[in-house]
């Protein structure tokens, strides 16, 4: 018999409203591990799961690095092209005179 125990450990938005991606926490066998899940909104039927990645614990270091380096990537492309990258903002402190 398999039991499982979910919960949604975050969801990322989405630039379609209709659409919205998951990191959820499983707890199946006695084992716990993650799973993305992508899922899409149905008039009548609400949020319907249409893909889901089960990861175990030993691939959750090596995606965060993949997302690290796509990140990097994407970033050294835009200022390549000299799109603007999101700007700092600058907070002054007050001095002591």
């Amino acid at each position: 018999m398999r039991t499982q125990n979910q919960t949604t450990a975050h969801t990322l938005k989405s630039s379609r409203p209709e659409q919205k991606l998951e990191v959820v926490m499983q707890h199946r066998d006695g084992e716990d591990c993650v799973a993305l899940r992508l899922s899409t909104w149905t008039d009548g039927l609400g949020w319907c799961a249409q893909k889901t990645i089960e990861l175990d614990p030993a691939q959750l270091d090596e995606l965060h690095l993949a997302v690290t380096v796509a990140r990097r990537r994407l970033a050294s492309k835009r200022a390549d092209a000299d799109q603007p990258v999101a700007a700092a903002k600058v907070i002054r402190l007050p001095t002591l005179s």
